[in-house]
């Protein structure tokens, strides 16, 4: 039975919907029903009641929910008591592709020349919630992303880190006037997006909300996992994106982007980093996040 199919369930018996488990868990709604059909058919019964207009655990639904907790509670301890094990030193760390991109690098100049000999290093990219995920299963040590100022980091120790600001930008070619823009006038043109489940794509979504605007407005809308595909399509003109500051600054100062600004659109998300428990002081967890908050002149 796969640990994985278990927490598929448990997440889509928390919300009650396999489309806002498949949000959750970064997946397409069919892998979270072909997640449960498969659990079902494991267990020989039906988990999920699916005839209401929510998902409800059904009683044998209710006893396997119980068990997986159990499982996953075990497997995680587990986790932990194998990396705890010897004197290997590891650091894993995982942080959204738009910190990583622009803050990492000359963050591990500082970090790497003191720590040269961890036996166990990984630095990956994910969005927040499979960063977080990742966190609270063991497999992450430090997780660091951007987020919406309501966002729910519960018992998890956080840090703030200093916010991220998001621009419009377009090729001068695309010949969308500079500065303030009115949403209409962005309709007329391709919209180059990030993926649902990204902080930037949340942002978007909720200013679009509130401005009686829709994704489906735009003329045309690309959507692109990668930050350098992204800009080298904007830098060809094919479209304009809603992107960090951070990621775009010296296209910006040289005059190969330019920028653009909507009324009510709300432009800045949250930047933090957390990790699961309090370090000691001579930790590895504790140095890298003292070289991150070295970088931005902040004290733990």
């Amino acid at each position: 039975m796969e640990t994985q199919y278990l927490k598929t369930l448990l997440m889509a018996a928390e919300e009650g919907s396999f489309s806002r488990a498949a949000l959750k868990l970064n997946v397409t709604q069919s892998a979270v029903s072909q997640r449960t059909k498969s659990l079902e058919a494991c267990c020989g019964v039906t988990l999920l009641d699916r005839s209401g207009a929510t998902l409800q655990p059904t009683v044998a639904g209710q006893v396997v929910i119980e068990g997986a907790r159990r499982i996953l509670a075990m497997e995680e301890r587990m986790m932990l008591e194998l990396r705890s094990l010897g004197d290997m030193q590891h650091l894993h760390v995982c942080c959204t592709p738009a910190f990583g991109m622009t803050y990492l690098p000359q963050i591990l100049e500082t970090f790497m020349p003191q720590h040269s000999k961890i036996d166990d290093l990984i630095f990956l990219f994910a969005t927040p919630l499979q960063a977080l995920d990742g966190l609270r299963s063991g497999e992450f040590d430090v997780v660091i992303f951007e987020h919406l100022a309501d966002f729910n980091l519960g018992a998890l120790r956080h840090v703030m880190l200093p916010s991220d600001e998001m621009v419009f930008v377009s090729a001068p070619r695309l010949e969308i006037p500079p500065g303030e823009v009115a949403m209409s006038v962005l309709h007329d043109f391709c919209f180059i997006i990030r993926r649902v489940g990204c902080s930037c794509r949340d942002l978007l979504s909720r200013n679009l909300a509130s401005l009686h605007s829709d994704i489906e407005l735009f003329r045309r809308v690309v959507v692109l996992d990668d930050f350098s595909l992204i800009i080298k399509e904007v830098l060809a003109g094919n479209g304009f994106t809603f992107i960090s500051r951070s990621l775009v600054e010296e296209y910006l100062v040289d005059g190969r982007f330019q920028e653009h600004h909507v009324a009510g659109f709300e432009c800045v998300r949250q930047r933090s980093i957390v990790t699961r428990e309090c370090e000691a002081s001579s930790s590895l967890k504790r140095s890298f996040m003292e070289s991150v908050m070295g970088y931005f002149n902040l004290e733990i």
